[in-house]
């Protein structure tokens, strides 16, 4: 436990910043150096500070946002173990909007600050607030309060705005591309009354459509949509916003993909959820056949056009975190790998030790526990041998389903009792054979489902594991590491917080439990 007591004003403490610009596509967050600019300044007023690592963001702080917030994740964890600093260390925001504007997160925030005994500097307030006192506990939650409204109000506008125009008819939002639109002038505003294919990107909408339709009566198979993504990267197709590098981006199969699926491209918009026909102020891209057969193919399960080439950790979502049992994900910070609790940052620990342990180093012939467990034999022919009493548990689960299924059927048929409680005890029994029922129905799904090792693991348990699992892709690496370090099998790793906030070997930070 921390202590409490803070330092003599004589002392230098650490002021760590959290930085937040909310960033538009194409757009360069510069004001992070004009916050940072004015954090300096309130250090030679209200300083002596020394000056840590700051937190950095460039997403939105609403609650409406959809993208995650490292430099926000980061500051949350550092505060939850106590990383961010000594008792009296200061949190420097340059308003208090830029810490959140959603009361929760930011209360929570507050209340750390306060059990830690950190302070938080507003620079734009010109002050100093210490948590622990409630007036200035009181002005914090006040000042984020207000911005949580400020959204709200601006969601309010923008919603009544947009719902206006689809109401009227009119084409409202950002123009997606492929569409121009013509424009009229109303009380000195622009307002865009018609909206109809582009002369340039309106045909290559209409081109990615077709392809990924195809034409079964000339004979032509869909396209797969990576396939089409590489071919529009070599022809210099690059979208319309540049990156932050300031140099063009290709599509990708996931910028194709969203175009393929929206209603827009065939003259339909939804409103409230609901897909409306075509309006007058809208001119199609592609027929609504079109649309229709490419909505099919998308739809079809046996079409894999994207092998998810971003997958880079394999035991990324198996790892479970022993605190509040939320997943393992990887997070890279200050250009170091970890698998760290995706839920609340409980626990972390290095992505590289950790593969070495359970998977092992391969090439320099060291086997972790995964690797080790299927390249021994014994072990290997005990998971993929069959249950020898599989058959059995099948054939008596049907036998005593058929039996509950015709006591149910009696009572159903059997004449009504007189008496209320002779009614209520038959309806008693009736739920209980049918909660019976349901139970044997899903122990039979299970007992005569495939095995998840079926397909997953080789059949010759004499194969070279280290060069099976070197040349296996990632998916498959990451269903045999789910299948292996489950509770039935090896048993399930759960990532225990290191205590005191002291470095730990990453096998005595690791809990197995076994059912």
């Amino acid at each position: 436990m921390a202590s409490t007591t803070l330092r003599t004003t004589t002392d230098v403490v650490t002021a760590r910043e959290y930085r937040r610009v909310s960033k538009g596509k194409g757009k360069v967050a510069r004001s992070l150096d004009r916050q940072h600019a004015e954090n300096l300044n309130a250090a030679d007023e209200h300083g002596p500070w020394t000056w840590g690592a700051p937190y950095l963001d460039t997403g939105s702080a609403s609650k409406y946002a959809t993208k995650s917030r490292d430099g926000f994740d980061g500051l949350m964890a550092d505060l939850e173990s106590g990383a961010f600093g000594e008792p009296g260390d200061i949190l420097v925001l340059w308003e208090i909007s830029r810490l959140s504007r959603e009361m929760e997160a930011g209360n929570r925030i507050i209340k750390l600050c306060e059990r830690r005994s950190y302070l938080i500097h507003v620079t734009s307030e010109g002050h100093t607030f210490d948590p622990r006192n409630y007036g200035d506990y009181d002005a914090l939650n006040r000042g984020i309060l207000d911005a949580e409204k400020e959204a709200r109000r601006l969601s309010a506008r923008t919603t009544s705005g947009i719902h206006a125009a689809a109401r009227e008819g009119r084409p409202h939002g950002r123009i997606p591309f492929g569409y121009a639109r013509d424009y009229e002038a109303s009380d000195g505003k622009p307002r865009a009354v018609r909206q109809y294919p582009h002369p340039t990107e309106g045909p290559l909408v209409r081109e990615l459509f077709e392809r990924v339709a195809g034409d079964p009566e000339q004979g032509v198979l869909p396209e797969p949509i990576y396939a089409i993504a590489q071919d529009w990267a070599e022809r210099g197709i690059v979208l319309p916003e540049k990156g932050e590098d300031g140099e063009p981006k290709p599509y990708t199969p996931q910028h194709l993909r969203a175009i393929l699926v929206r209603p827009v491209y065939a003259g339909l918009r939804k409103y409230n959820g609901t897909v409306l026909p075509e309006w007058e102020g809208m001119e199609p891209v592609v027929s609504g056949e079109l649309w229709d057969r490419v909505q099919a193919v998308l739809a079809d399960p046996s079409r894999k056009t994207y092998q998810g080439g971003g997958l880079r950790w394999v035991l990324s979502g198996t790892l479970v975190c022993d605190a509040c049992d939320g997943p393992m994900h990887v997070k890279v910070r200050s250009g170091v790998a970890g698998y760290e609790c995706k839920k609340n940052a409980c626990c972390r620990i290095p992505q590289a030790e950790a593969d070495r342990v359970l998977i092992g180093d391969l090439d320099a012939g060291e086997l972790g526990v995964i690797i080790a467990y299927l390249s021994d034999p014994h072990q290997y022919e005990r998971l993929t041998r069959p249950s020898a009493d599989s058959t059995e548990a099948e054939t008596a689960a049907r036998s005593e389903l058929a039996t509950l299924k015709d006591e149910l059927k009696e009572l159903e048929a059997a004449p009504r009792p007189k008496t209320a409680r002779a009614r209520l005890t038959r309806t008693a029994d009736m739920e209980e054979l049918e909660t019976d029922i349901i139970a044997l129905e899903e122990k039979l799904a299970r007992l005569s489902a495939p095995s998840p090792r079926e397909g997953i693991l080789p059949t010759d348990p004499g194969t070279d594991m280290v060069a099976w699992w070197k040349a296996a892709d990632i998916r498959r690496q990451r269903a045999v590491a789910a299948l292996l370090l489950a509770p039935d099998v090896l048993g399930q790793v759960r990532v225990k917080r290191a205590p005191n906030r002291k470095p730990q070997p990453v096998t005595e930070r690791l809990r197995w439990v076994q059912a």
